[in-house]
């Protein structure tokens, strides 16, 4: 079961992306789970860099912007030579002489501006864009484990397949056998010798594209987990069973998934800050006023051991600039218009995605029951066909056509069953519910 929160998780993956390019030998040597698969994915694959750098980005912003809150302090110091000429009046009439000399000039000047117009939108628009990343980033980790939970069960559902195909040419050469014994005291005609020849020939080609299937499935799953394609995987054996999980109405999924998608969450912070952001533009369009203090000390020099002190509020009024604040307005009203836009967009999309997953976990659950049904009938028929043909009332033709018709209902039952819990795990990140596991919770 896929628990914990993401904060955890998340701490995880940047940790694990810095230190990319381990060996295939720091890999665990054993059948790994799903909670496994999952973690070592969190630290390994590269996909999720991205969303971390963005939330470094938009900190950076955010303390960029929050920095003109507090005073500044700054070293200012000049160390030189200089030199030149002067001249001297004397009665005897001017003497030039040369000059030269050195400068050492510092002082430490502090100043803190008290308050400026648009200083505070500027803040929260950094603010939200911080917070609209950082959801972001909780998506691409959804994203992730979702990616990583379809590929884990696609390859069990390859190994299940391989197993039904260990078992039909069992099975086949069985009848191989029977049939060549029943054809040597002339009870069977050759033909049949032939045909059973055949299939398990035919059996036999089935398993070998099941277990390159298999081996495809763990490739495709070692690429979504971003580890090298040397790593012997190996999958725990795990007991597939219907999950007793409710399936919700797609009205009360879709409340659920509105409330708490991260997508969700990232775009109403993006409408904030784009807010903030028209709103900066409009408080400095008509001009900026700021209220600043300044004092200073002079450390060595013309100034050394003297102080200086100052107060003042400047006023910056547009007269005339060519409209460029208006289309600071216009631009930024554009771009509130677009993240609105997005916003319903993404609703939208996460009401389809909602109600599709809703129906595929119920269309899955209802197709376990028809699945298993359809294996206990073709059991029964294949049972009864292998009778008729020991006692001579049957043809082999019979037991070949029910033999097909189970291998076909069990391959039907695995995909079922594994398909209803891909089904689930897509359910759970719809409706933004999917939570991954902590990496002390599985020994990694």
């Amino acid at each position: 079961m896929l628990r914990s929160s993401f904060g955890l998780v998340v701490a995880v993956a940047v940790v694990g992306v810095a230190s990319f390019g381990y060996a295939a030998t720091e890999l665990p040597d054993r059948a790994l789970t799903l909670d496994d698969c999952v973690v070592l994915a969190l630290q390994h694959n590269p996909s999720l860099v991205i969303a971390e750098q963005g939330v470094r980005a938009s900190e950076a912003g955010l303390l960029r912007s929050a920095s003109a809150s507090y005073p500044s302090v700054l070293f200012l110091g000049t160390w030189g030579r200089t030199g030149g000429t002067s001249f001297l009046d004397t009665p005897a009439g001017p003497v030039a002489f040369s000059t030269s000399g050195t400068r050492r000039d510092s002082e430490v000047l502090m100043s803190q501006t008290i308050w400026q117009t648009g200083r505070r939108e500027s803040i929260r628009s950094a603010r939200n864009s911080l917070q609209a990343s950082q959801a972001s980033e909780v998506a691409a980790v959804q994203n992730l484990v979702l990616m990583v939970s379809q590929a884990y069960y696609a390859a069990l559902a390859a190994e299940q397949l391989v197993r039904v195909s260990e078992a039909r040419l069992a099975a086949a050469r069985d009848h191989e056998k029977l049939v060549r014994a029943t054809a040597e005291v002339g009870e069977a005609p050759p033909v049949d010798v032939i045909s059973a020849e055949a299939n398990a020939a035919q059996a036999e080609l089935s398993l070998i594209r099941m277990e390159n299937n298999a081996d495809l499935a763990k490739a495709q799953l070692k690429r979504a987990m971003g580890i090298p394609p040397d790593y012997r995987l190996t999958l725990a054996p795990i007991e597939m069973e219907e999950s007793d999980e409710a399936i919700p109405w797609v009205s009360e999924a879709l409340a659920v998934a509105l409330e708490r998608r991260p997508e969700m969450e990232a775009v109403r912070h993006s409408v904030a800050a784009a807010q903030e952001t028209l709103d900066l533009a409009k408080a400095v369009e008509p001009g900026v006023i700021s209220l600043s203090a300044q004092y200073s000390i002079g450390i060595s020099g013309a100034r050394e051991d003297e102080d200086a002190w100052s107060a003042f509020v400047s006023a910056t009024g547009f007269l005339f600039d060519g409209g460029g604040r208006k289309a600071d307005v216009d631009a930024a009203r554009a771009g509130l218009e677009i993240v609105r836009a997005q916003e319903q967009q993404v609703a939208s999309n996460i009401g389809l995605e909602v109600e599709s997953a809703v129906l595929e976990a119920a269309t899955a659950r209802k197709s376990i029951d028809a699945a298993l049904k359809s294996v206990s009938s073709a059991e029964s028929g294949l049972a009864a066909s292998q009778v008729k043909y020991r006692e001579g009332v049957g043809i082999f033709v019979e037991v070949l056509d029910a033999q097909e018709t189970l291998t076909r209902a069990q391959t039907d039952y695995v995909r079922a069953m594994y398909d209803y819990h891909v089904a689930l795990v897509g359910l759970r990140k719809a409706t933004g519910t999917l939570e991954a596991p902590e990496a002390s919770g599985v020994g990694l």
